[in-house]
């Protein structure tokens, strides 16, 4: 669908246009040809000062990513040289914590070790043993526990 105000635009020069050849000297609707053109000449002006004021809106725009990323570099760069800075500061000091990191010392290791529920003709038992040889279903814990989200 095209912009409203285009088409407004587009009809009104039509209009002048015909007014101006055929019945330069009437007025219509309480305006002469010299007022609608006065209107549309200020429509036209309230429409490149939007079109600038766009512009310097996505100049502006682009202005402020740039100094965001300029200053994600520099808090980078800090953080890196904080943790660079090994004798008197490092990546297990209490500035590298409050600055929002977690220091190397507090972080977990990522290793987990899954349980399991082997259930056999001798009763259930809880461990982190694969299945044995006997004919023995293996569940995950957390599925018997009510807890396995669809």
């Amino acid at each position: 669908m095209p912009n409203k105000n285009k088409r407004i635009q587009s009809r009104a020069n039509a209009i002048a246009t015909v007014w101006g050849t055929l019945a330069k000297d009437e007025t219509f609707g309480g305006y002469t040809l010299a007022q609608f053109q006065q209107l549309q000449t200020d429509a036209q002006g309230k429409s490149a000062t939007l079109g600038t004021l766009d512009a310097g809106y996505t100049d502006a725009r682009m202005q402020r990513n740039a100094a965001h990323d300029a200053l994600n570099t520099a808090m980078l760069n800090v953080v890196d040289g904080v943790k660079g800075s090994t004798a008197k500061y490092g990546a297990n000091s209490s500035l590298y914590k409050a600055m929002g990191y977690v220091p190397r010392d507090e972080r977990a290791s990522g290793l987990t070790r899954k349980t399991t529920v082997t259930a056999g003709t001798g009763g259930t038992t809880t461990g982190t043993a694969k299945a044995t040889a006997s004919p023995a279903a293996t569940v995950p814990t957390a599925a018997t526990s009510g807890s396995v989200k669809n």
